[in-house]
């Protein structure tokens, strides 16, 4: 049920040369934000998602221990989302959301002997939830979505 952007080629990549993929993240981030700036919505899709499912498996290999991953994370989440109802999909806004949610969620489960990133991780929760929150009550009619690659 969740939302996959790479390609099966690019996603082995980012497992097999992750200090790689953390160089080419900001890269790829900042391409999809430029096109967000200048509203092509469609264009910006694909630098976005490949950058938010970059930053889950980053998280996933590195554990823990990179508090920037979790905010880009947010991030990254909050920017598909917007980009998405920009697309009129309210549908995968909500579940790139959930996703993002999610993955917090696991990683706080994990982190529970760590106050302070508790703390961040809350924040990150937050920022998430609230956004979901509202475009919950934007489309309150989204249907559940089933696994979708993009890319």
């Amino acid at each position: 049920m969740a939302l996959t952007f790479l390609c099966p080629v690019h996603r082995d990549w980012v497992y097999f040369h992750p200090k790689d993929a953390l160089v080419q993240l900001e890269e790829t981030q900042q391409q999809g934000e430029f096109f967000m700036q200048k509203q092509q919505w469609q264009e910006a899709m694909p630098f976005l998602g490949c950058a938010f499912e970059t930053t889950e498996i980053l998280i996933e290999l590195q554990g823990n221990g990179k508090s920037f991953l979790l905010s880009r994370l947010t991030t990254l989440a909050i920017l598909l989302a917007t980009n998405f109802a920009n697309l009129n999909a309210m549908n995968y806004a909500q579940l790139i959301l959930k996703q993002a949610q999610e993955k917090l969620q696991m990683v706080a489960d994990n982190s529970l002997d760590n106050q302070p990133k508790q703390d961040h991780i809350e924040q990150c929760l937050v920022a998430v939830k609230s956004r979901l929150e509202q475009f919950v009550f934007m489309h309150p009619l989204a249907q559940n979505m089933s696994r979708s690659e993009l890319h």
